[in-house]
């Protein structure tokens, strides 16, 4: 009997995803339509409209979270699967080829935030301490990211796990996040440094 329910649920996990790449691939305002439909009841919160391109991967929708007006732009991927937590406050954008990747960890969004092209924000890293094992069978670090009210980071920027980025700050394009980041900093380089104070 163990055996057969297995079988089922492996089955019914496939015709999950074979739905959702379906959804997914829906062009034009009718697919955002039609996905605002079909995944706002799959969602673990969502407080408004929100607005999902084609091509967009989601994994783990019953850990994700959407305030208002939400934004997710073609070729993206949201991943909170395996018990990670992934929240987005009201009047958000993520742009096209960005990853938000809150598996087994937890990523935090403000309001009023914009991530742009080709970034990663990821709550985990890889263990990579003993020399024996090869660092793909030591298995990851899982925390979290946190960003505040109205921040902006620019394209091409990697945010590590375990790191806070203060309100109203600015991430310069190509720039990687290793540390906390203070109330608005304008940050760049690899490792982020200040740049320069907003306020």
């Amino acid at each position: 009997m163990t055996v057969y329910l297995r079988v089922i649920d492996k089955i019914s996990k496939l015709l999950f995803q074979i739905y959702i790449s379906i959804l997914s691939s829906i062009p034009t305002e009718i697919g955002v339509r039609v996905r605002y439909i079909a995944y706002r009841p799959l969602l673990k919160n969502s407080s408004g409209f929100f607005k999902i391109d084609s091509g967009v991967s989601i994994l783990g929708f019953e850990n994700i979270s959407f305030g208002k007006n939400v934004t997710i732009m073609k070729n993206s991927y949201l991943y909170a699967h395996n018990g990670g937590e992934l929240t987005i406050g009201d009047n958000f954008t993520l742009n096209t080829n960005s990853q938000l990747g809150a598996s087994f960890g937890k990523i935090v969004i403000g309001n009023s935030c914009a991530i742009a092209p080709n970034c990663v924000l990821r709550a985990s890293n890889h263990n990579f301490d003993n020399l024996n094992i090869p660092f793909i069978k030591q298995g990851h670090k899982y925390g979290e990211i946190i960003l505040e009210d109205d921040i902006w980071i620019s394209a091409n920027c990697v945010v590590t796990a375990n790191t806070k980025i203060g309100k109203s700050s600015i991430i310069g394009a190509g720039a990687v996040v290793t540390k906390d980041v203070k109330s608005y900093s304008v940050m760049g380089g690899v490792p982020a440094k200040l740049i320069r104070k907003r306020k």
